[in-house]
């Protein structure tokens, strides 16, 4: 499977949040536009993104998945943001994360049904 994951730089200066764009359809890559940084409430990101989406009119945007560089005593961080996925209903749920000291980014893909993960390196 090939998948191609258009990621902003500036996006990884984020300790942990939610990865907010779009699938492109007929296509297997997704476009991350932003991360909104962890502490967030889940309902008012919804509204966030239900108010973005109405004023650009035909851009469609969800929360593509969560990003994670945790920091010691956040161990629980990437179960909590996997968990969001019940949350923020996705065909396929990514998980990207960077290990501290470390280059490189980890990059799981979780199908809807969960049955399904890809696990990828990134560099």
């Amino acid at each position: 499977m090939v998948l191609k994951i258009f990621f902003p730089q500036c996006c990884n200066r984020a300790d942990s949040g939610l990865l907010v764009g779009r699938w492109l359809s007929g296509h297997d890559s997704a476009v991350v536009l932003a991360v909104i940084h962890y502490p967030f409430i889940p309902g008012q990101v919804k509204q966030y993104i239900q108010q973005i989406q109405a004023r650009s009119g035909a851009v469609e945007l969800s929360v593509l998945g969560s990003w994670s560089l945790p920091k010691e005593g956040q161990e629980g961080m990437e179960s909590f943001l996997r968990d969001l996925s019940t949350i923020f209903p996705q065909k396929r749920w990514l998980q990207i994360n960077r290990e501290l000291g470390k280059t490189g980014f980890n990059c799981q893909v979780l199908s809807r049904d969960q049955s399904k993960t890809h696990t990828l390196r990134l560099s």
